[in-house]
């Protein structure tokens, strides 16, 4: 193995080790914008579209768990006056959840 072929095998090794030991600093920092609500940029909805396209079962769970977090407003019956309250609507969320 000559001089240069020595010189790119260590310097991967040293890239190596410094990537492993910061990899907790960079997912520590990500956490952070997660939970700030900074986080996300151009790119931040390309994966969504790899999983609709490589795994339709994924997106296919996805859909169903957004379609099972969102309350529908309830349909107001006819004379059902118990719903407005000094003049704004008010939706119980106990009566949604006696209706499921």
């Amino acid at each position: 193995m000559d001089a240069f072929a020595g010189l790119v095998v260590a310097a991967t090794i040293v890239i190596s080790m410094v990537l492993i030991a910061l990899t907790p600093r960079f997912k520590r920092a990500q956490l952070r914008k997660q939970l700030d609500g900074t986080a996300g940029g151009a790119l931040a909805g390309l994966g969504s579209g790899f999983d609709a396209v490589w795994r339709p079962s994924a997106e296919d769970a996805r859909a169903d768990w957004e379609a099972q977090v969102e309350l529908p407003a309830p349909a107001p019956n006819a004379g059902d006056k118990g719903r407005i309250r000094d003049g704004r609507l008010v939706i119980d969320l106990d009566d949604l959840r006696d209706q499921r």
